[in-house]
């Protein structure tokens, strides 16, 4: 029994030294520097038709400017940087984020570029920007994804989280999500489907932010 009791303590400190880890983490996040609303692109807002071909300049143009918001908003200088283990990293990234075996296996890190949305009366509303390749051995063309999701943070804890924006697949086949908020805080997100033949417009989707700092739907 005398031999149980340090393997305890070990383990629970080693428990401890990680919830202080991922507090710090947290903190540093919440403590980014600030966007301003409304953020994201308003062509969000432009009434997609179900199906479009190629040929169809207008919807290509928004559709392209959509896509290049998400990759101008994750170089903003303004952002603040940190790069994380994927076990730390789980509190923050979307749950169909996919990891690949070097980001699981712990020889690389995730980099997370951070910046605050906005302010509510005890929480914090925090964008997070990260990129990851996807381990394919099929795939003609390499598979990455690029996401933004929204944090909200509350006494140092993330307590709900949304992915407004993302860039998934190859060159054959895409799913992509992009958002605006609007100054009264709604949250508009618009998901796309595209492969070789052309973009399908899938899903508007509203939501809101509760006095309580959730993500409810509209």
């Amino acid at each position: 029994m005398r031999k149980i009791v340090p393997i305890l303590v070990f383990i629970a400190t080693l428990s401890c030294s990680k919830s202080i880890s991922q507090v710090s983490t947290v903190k540093k996040i919440s403590e980014s520097a600030k966007v301003n609303l409304p953020y994201g692109d308003k062509d969000v807002l432009h009434e997609f038709p179900a199906d479009w071909s190629r040929g169809d300049a207008l919807q290509d143009s928004l559709y392209n400017k959509m896509s290049f918001f998400l990759f101008q908003d994750k170089d903003n200088p303004a952002r603040s940087t940190i790069a994380i283990n994927y076990t730390e990293a789980k509190t923050f990234i979307a749950k169909d984020f996919i990891p690949s075996n070097e980001i699981k296996n712990g020889k690389s890190k995730i980099e997370i570029k951070s910046a605050q949305v906005f302010d509510g009366k005890n929480f914090k509303i925090v964008s997070v920007l990260y990129e990851g390749k996807i381990d394919c051995k099929t795939c003609e063309y390499p598979e990455s994804q690029t996401q933004n999701v929204l944090l909200s943070i509350k006494d140092g804890k993330v307590i709900d989280k949304l992915p407004v924006s993302y860039l998934n697949g190859s060159d054959l086949g895409q799913s992509a999500r992009y958002f605006y908020i609007d100054s009264d805080r709604i949250i508009h997100l618009k998901d796309f489907k595209s492969d070789e033949e052309g973009v399908t417009f899938a899903e508007y989707l509203k939501y809101k932010i509760t006095p309580d700092g959730k993500f409810a739907k509209l």
